[in-house]
């Protein structure tokens, strides 16, 4: 199983909201290849990563959309480059 973590601000702004609400629509399509673990605010995550700027999508510990809210083909395609099928 994948990790994928979504990072929102506290609390999330317009592009947070947005990346939330796709994650919920595209939960179930994944369930049992992807865990989607979302964390709000500054954190250790955070700065683990370097992240300074959310919303933020990272599978498997790559940072891989940052800043904006993809749409959901872009999100599906970055979890199929992942090995998420």
């Amino acid at each position: 199983m994948i990790e994928v973590e979504i990072f929102a601000s506290e609390p999330p702004c317009s592009g947070g909201r947005l990346l939330l609400k796709l994650i919920e629509s595209v939960k179930e399509d994944y369930d049992g290849k992807v865990e989607f673990v979302v964390y709000y605010g500054e954190n250790d995550k955070t700065r683990e990563y370097g992240i300074e700027t959310t919303p933020a999508f990272v599978v498997d510990k790559d940072i891989r959309i940052i800043g904006v809210c993809p749409s959901k083909g872009t999100l599906k395609n970055a979890l199929f480059e992942a090995g998420v099928s």
